[in-house]
Formats: structure tokens, sequence, C-alpha cells
């Protein structure tokens, strides 16, 4: 199986990497660390990964989204799964008092995400197939006034 992971550096994409590089996958990751992301490829060789590529990430930079997601595809030729796990939980008294940080803590956990999701979904279906998997949080599904933003932006995904 060809394996794009996006947020490649967080608890839980790191703990799957790791299950699907003991069964010999092949593995593109993208993440913002990239020393951390490094790191994490380093372990996946070790546990049997067939083959990993890496790519750093500011998930903010729309621009780029396209141009590495074709980044991504190319290097593995085709993709059969995509797992989206990017996020940061900010903040949420600053988020309450500053508009712009509110805003850049949306665009992190939600826009982002859509972004990513548009340029994905059009490559899978020209190949016509794949699996995308986004790993959202129960905050979105269940709304706290402690971080109701957070909340918000990972239930609009």
């Amino acid at each position: 199986m060809k394996i794009l992971i996006i947020g490649a550096t967080s608890a839980i994409a790191e703990a799957t990497a790791r299950l699907w590089a003991e069964a010999g996958h092949q593995m593109y990751l993208i993440a913002r660390d990239e020393t951390r992301l490094e790191t994490i490829s380093s372990d996946l060789k070790i546990r049997g990964v067939c083959q990993i590529d890496s790519q750093q990430m500011d998930v903010n930079e729309l621009s780029q989204h396209k141009l590495i997601i074709d980044k991504a595809f190319d290097a593995l030729k085709f993709i059969d799964v995509v797992l989206i796990a990017h996020g940061t939980l900010g903040n949420q008294e600053a988020c309450e008092q500053d508009f712009e940080v509110a805003l850049q803590e949306f665009h992190t956990n939600a826009i982002s995400t859509l972004s990513l999701l548009t340029h994905i979904a059009n490559r899978m279906e020209s190949q016509k197939q794949g699996t995308i998997a986004v790993i959202s949080s129960v905050a979105g599904d269940r709304g706290r006034q402690s971080n109701y933003l957070y909340g918000t932006a990972k239930g609009t995904v």
C-alpha cells in the first residue's frame, strides 16, 4: 500500500505509521517540524517501511498545498490511503481576546484541511480510487466552553 500522512508528527499519526511500516508499506510523510519528521522517518525505516519520503510543510501556507500534494503523488506514483492528522490546540483565552489569534487557529484547524482535501480528492478522483481519513477531535462533536474555537474548527472538517 502507498500512504500519504499529513501531520505525521502527531502522536496518532506516528503510531499508525508504525503499524503500516511493520506491514512493509510505502509512505510519504508531511509535517511542520522537520527535525521530528526526520526522527520518525528513521524509526519507520528500522520498523520495515518499504520506501519513505518526507516533506516539511506549514499547513497555513495554502499556496504550497497543490505543489506539495503533487510532489507526494509523483513520488509514490499512486496513493491508496491519505491520513490527515494535523492541528493545534490553541489558547482559548488568547483567541477570545484577539480575533487575529482566533482566525489563525481556525485557519490551521479547518481552512487548511479543506484546502488539502480539495487537492487530494481531485488527485484521487483522477486515479479513480483511494481512501481519505481525517482525524478530527471529540471537541468537534461535543463543544466545550473551555475550547470552543478549537471545537468549532474541528467540527468543520
